[in-house]
């Protein structure tokens, strides 16, 4: 299958719109650091307090499972191990 050429706008787009595009990317960018910065601090904490999931999801805006999901991105230790084996050993 091959790609239709691109066809050139018929239309330039204002100051104002170019303008107001690189603010919100710029929005975007900073949004993003300050997500990944308080998704680390998080994970910072479960490590240093030793506090569960749920407890961690009770004084934050995330739900248990995306807690679990930042300490498994930041290599957090589980509190226990794990009671299920593999099944092949």
């Amino acid at each position: 299958m091959t790609d239709r050429p691109k066809a050139k706008p018929s239309h330039e787009p204002s100051q104002d719109l170019t303008d107001a595009q690189a603010a919100m990317d710029e929005a975007w960018k900073v949004y993003e650091e300050k997500r990944h910065a308080y998704r680390k601090a998080i994970a910072d904490e479960l490590r240093a307090s030793g506090i569960s999931h749920a407890k961690m999801a009770a004084l934050t805006s995330y739900t248990e499972e995306t807690v679990r999901h930042i300490a498994r991105e930041y290599k957090v230790p589980p509190k226990r191990k794990p009671t299920v084996r593999p099944l092949k050993d």
